[in-house]
C-alpha cells in the first residue's frame, strides 16, 4: 500500500487545528519523505563466505 501524499493526508484529516500529536508526526514524515535528496543507495556486494575450514581436533605428532 502506497503512502498518501501530504496533500492527500490533509484532505482526509481536515483542518490542522483539530489534529492530534500523532497526526502531526505522520504528516511530518510524509513531507520529509517527499523531499528525499540524493541518489538511491548502491547495492552492497554479497559477502563471500569464509573459505577456511573450521578448526578441528589437533593431531598429536
Amino acid at each position: 500500500m502506497a503512502s498518501p501524499t501530504p496533500a492527500q493526508f490533509r484532505a482526509v484529516h481536515g483542518d490542522m487545528g483539530h489534529w492530534q500529536a500523532v497526526d502531526f508526526e505522520v504528516y511530518e514524515h510524509l513531507v520529509e519523505n517527499q523531499y528525499v535528496v540524493g541518489p538511491p543507495p548502491r547495492p552492497q556486494p554479497a559477502e563471500r563466505p569464509d573459505r577456511t575450514p573450521p578448526p578441528g581436533p589437533r593431531s598429536h605428532d
